[in-house]
């Protein structure tokens, strides 16, 4: 089932994106900067707050009333590479155990026609460029790599592809 985010739901998503991050980005383990971000990142409050703010959505994934993905649309969003506000595909993220079941491509569509709906038609995200398997998924569905940009973590650069698709 698929549905648009409520504030109930502020809980279960921070658990379910702190579990996907963690395992995608943690790839030498956890430290200090990794713990920091994570538990200030991925709260209940941080996520009710953008729930409540009309400019970022979330689409949610459930398997018998349990949450087993999510997309994250934030249509306030700038494209680092273009410096042109478009929708940024701000995270996708599916729990592990139900990879490869086709709820990333789903969620995707989703979040595709909710942008094209809006009157939108691009949509870019960043991707970690050694997460292959996340840039493999978005290659296979028309998303091209336009660019670089960074994520900042404890002072240390981390290279993200930017990507993007335009006309839906």
């Amino acid at each position: 089932m698929y549905r648009e985010a409520t504030l109930k739901d502020s809980a279960n998503i921070a658990a379910l994106s702190a579990q996907v991050w963690l395992h995608n980005y943690a790839l030498d383990g956890v430290n200090d900067a990794i713990s920091a971000y994570v538990l200030s990142e991925f709260t209940a409050e941080n996520i009710a707050n953008k729930i409540k703010d009309n400019s970022y959505q979330y689409i949610l994934c459930e398997n018998a009333s349990n949450l087993t993905g999510l997309v994250s649309l934030d249509y306030s969003a700038t494209c680092p590479v273009t410096s042109k506000p478009s929708p940024e595909l701000d995270r996708l993220y599916i729990q592990e155990p139900f990879t490869g079941k086709g709820l990333g491509r789903k969620l995707l569509d989703a979040a595709i026609n909710t942008c094209k709906n809006a009157g939108h038609s691009k949509l870019w995200l960043t991707v970690f460029h050694k997460n292959e398997r996340a840039l493999a998924f978005y290659k296979r569905h028309n998303f091209k790599v336009i660019g670089e940009t960074y994520f900042v973590l404890n002072n240390e650069r981390h290279l993200n592809y930017v990507l993007s698709i335009d006309t839906f």
